[in-house]
């Protein structure tokens, strides 16, 4: 009988996984935890862990990153790196709203010079 290959989920990919999936994976391994005792202590069924860690398609909301960071015993500041990891341009809003310029046009700016998705706006020029 040939050899084959394992079947892997469509889309699936080796060494896709996201910065999000390698940091919860470098946090488990430093607290001893499995992947199921996340899941456990999170609050998260074990397959949607499964899905984030792996770096599969996965709409991850702000309740998932919040419950992560419970999961993992993180501080306010650490759950907020997970959320810069999960929306880079998070990271360039939070520093928008702190120099409080209150300028869409020039986030935007800093946006689109890393390629990260802008602010949309209501209005017709």
């Amino acid at each position: 009988m040939a050899y084959r290959k394992p079947k892997q989920s469509p889309g699936y990919k080796r060494n896709e996984q996201s910065a999000l999936a390698r940091q919860i994976q470098a946090d488990l391994q430093k607290l001893g935890m499995t992947q199921k005792e996340l899941a456990t202590a999170s609050g998260m069924p074990e397959a949607r862990v499964s899905r984030i860690l792996r770096g599969g398609k996965v709409r991850l909301t702000e309740q998932d990153i919040n419950q992560l960071a419970l999961g993992l015993r993180k501080t306010t500041a650490e759950r907020d790196n997970l959320r810069y990891l999960a929306w880079p341009e998070l990271y360039e809003i939070d520093k928008a709203l702190k120099r409080r310029d209150g300028c869409v046009f020039l986030l935007n700016c800093e946006l689109a010079e890393q390629g990260l998705p802008l602010l949309g706006s209501n209005f017709e020029e």
